[in-house]
């Protein structure tokens, strides 16, 4: 597998079971110190809900862009919107089969695969977001 350094170090501290989590840690939610094994969690979880955030908006942007190259083509606009469309889907699909084999050896229901999980959305939704951005880039 293909991992950054650190993820073995969050993944350590998730089955080690590092410490308690408690309502004022929860509400001060600080992921450059993380300390707790359900800090890890949380802080993928947000991870991903911000790569998926700029991934949606990139989308968006990318098809105003098509919206603005084709102003007097509608039907060449509808056949890269159909092909953008379809590619979208598959590269999903491609994204969350990915990132279930990466979390394989972790078992399912358990904070730590759901976590494996999160940090790989987020790195290939990120990756898919630059990838987005550049396309009809003016």
């Amino acid at each position: 597998m293909h991992h950054q350094p650190w993820i073995f170090g969050l993944v350590t501290a998730l089955l080690l079971g590092v410490g308690g989590w408690t309502s004022a840690q929860a509400a001060s939610l600080d992921c450059t110190q993380i300390s707790v094994s359900e800090q890890v969690d949380r802080c993928a979880q947000q991870d991903k809900e911000r790569a998926d955030a700029a991934l949606n908006q990139s989308y968006q942007a990318l098809l105003e862009r098509v919206h603005n190259l084709y102003p007097s083509s509608l039907l060449q606009e509808q056949e890269y919107l159909g092909k953008l469309k379809n590619a979208q889907r598959a590269w999903i699909k491609y994204r969350d089969s990915t990132c279930v084999l990466e979390a394989f050896e972790v078992e399912p229901g358990k904070p730590a695969h759901a976590t494996l999980i999160n940090l790989c959305v987020t790195r290939l939704s990120n990756e898919r977001t630059h990838y987005l951005d550049q396309l009809l880039a003016q």
